[in-house]
């Protein structure tokens, strides 16, 4: 049974990630700002109590971030699989900015939360990580990221696609920085996936399909993965 963190666990894909791993019979701590409001998390902890331990995180915070890791350390003492899932839109969460109308807070928040929070996270559960059976970090991204695949200005948002450029940099510095640990660090892309997230309701792709493609991509591991680009169908995505 392996112990994973999958945060922005109450809905979309944080919270299929959680219910798919529970399905395998895992050990799932699923964290997000507002885990009370999730119905279906509380669904879950119902079904698998002793598996699930919701918690309230807010990956921007250095003190929420310290506080969930002291929860873990004493209840597990090791991580398995982080999944760095977290991540919004935009700065404001309910609109993108385009050229000419950029808002600096909204594009120094979008950095933060998609990209600086989660080499935080990484930094931070890094005890408990190299702890872990065969510790695998998985930074959700996009290739709205993928500079090669750009074809467009602002069309997924200069915050959005510019913080998931840089999340595949920190990637790729991490996958040298901790290889030493036998970790293994990649970035996913998940798809087009029908969320709640801005822009996503229409998305072609449900979320269980993206998700069982993640967990097969990343049951698939080695070492010789680590720094790689990939999507939820184990496709090599060019930085």
């Amino acid at each position: 049974m392996k112990t994973i963190l999958v945060t922005g666990g109450s809905r979309g894909i944080g919270l299929e990630f959680t219910r798919q791993y529970l399905g395998k019979g895992h050990r799932v701590f699923a964290a997000s700002r507002t885990p009370e409001k999730s119905s279906e998390l509380q669904k879950l902890k119902a079904e698998c109590d002793d598996r699930l331990s919701i918690c309230q995180l807010d990956v921007s915070a250095k003190d929420s971030r310290h506080q969930l890791f002291r929860q873990m350390a004493e209840q597990v003492g090791k991580l398995d699989i982080l999944i760095n899932n977290a991540g919004i839109a935009s700065g404001n969460e309910k609109r993108r900015y385009q050229f000419g109308d950029l808002d600096q807070d909204d594009l120094c928040r979008c950095l933060l939360v998609n990209s600086v929070a989660q080499l935080m996270m990484t930094q931070g559960f890094f005890p408990l990580l190299k702890q872990g059976t065969k510790p695998i970090v998985v930074n959700m991204s996009s290739d709205s990221g993928s500079i090669a695949r750009k074809r467009g200005g602002g069309d997924t948002g200069f915050g959005y696609s510019s913080s998931k450029t840089a999340l595949n940099m920190m990637t790729k510095m991490l996958s040298h920085e901790l290889r030493e640990y036998g970790i293994i660090v990649v970035s996913l892309h998940p798809g087009w996936v029908r969320t709640t997230m801005l822009y996503c309701e229409n998305a072609p792709l449900e979320p269980a399909e993206s998700i069982g493609g993640m967990i097969q991509v990343i049951e698939s591991l080695g070492m010789k993965d680590t720094g790689r680009f990939l999507d939820w169908q184990r496709n090599k995505v060019p930085w």
